[in-house]
């Protein structure tokens, strides 16, 4: 499995400026960071899918605001196929070489698609995991964007980003017109098993 150092390597050997955090907690998923952090904005998650067209299966790493989902509706959109699902932990693990859940946007192998919501450009520095409990990557966002080879397109927004609900049993996603913005989250769930 990668973690820390590889990603730090890769990033050296790019001549890409970076910082390896030591977080004050345990990173059970990306979506810890913002609460591990003390930050409302700048912190990513990967989420993972696999996406199922005539020519046979692919794997999307889809990076999107720690706490957020990316619209199903558009994934299937921008991606195509006939379907759009969440990876199981065991395929994020396989086709990453990250921890589900852990898995850092660097590194990844190049038959691996990668797409980054734009609503990630607005903060100039993210924060991402980086395969290891302990530590997080700190790094400008455009070499984020830059380094993965991310396409970039437009995957929530404000009016219908979906935002994991804290005060809920189990962190299910607050749903429909009502769900709140970033802002407004505390503490940390996991994701659900759906995109």
């Amino acid at each position: 499995m990668r973690g820390a150092l590889d990603v730090h390597r890769d990033l050296l050997a790019r001549d890409v400026p970076h910082e390896v955090v030591h977080l004050p907690g345990r990173l059970l998923t990306a979506d810890d960071l913002p609460r591990l952090l003390q930050l409302e904005r700048g912190c990513v998650a990967v989420r993972c899918c696999v996406v199922e067209r005539d020519e046979g299966a692919s794997f999307v790493a889809v990076l999107v605001p720690a706490g957020t989902l990316p619209a199903p509706s558009r994934l299937h959109e921008v991606l195509g196929g006939r379907s759009v699902t969440a990876a199981r932990p065991e395929q994020v693990n396989a086709a990453t070489d990250y921890a589900a859940g852990l898995v850092c946007p660097v590194g990844l192998p190049p038959e691996v698609e990668v797409l980054a919501d734009t609503a990630l450009e607005q903060e100039p520095t993210s924060y991402t995991a980086l395969g290891e409990g302990g530590v997080a990557l700190g790094i400008r966002t455009a070499d984020l964007l830059s380094v993965t080879g991310a396409r970039r397109v437009a995957l929530t927004s404000t009016a219908v980003r979906r935002v994991i609900d804290l005060d809920r049993p189990g962190g299910v996603p607050a749903g429909g017109a009502a769900a709140r913005a970033p802002s407004d989250r505390r503490g940390t769930a996991a994701p659900p098993d759906v995109l």
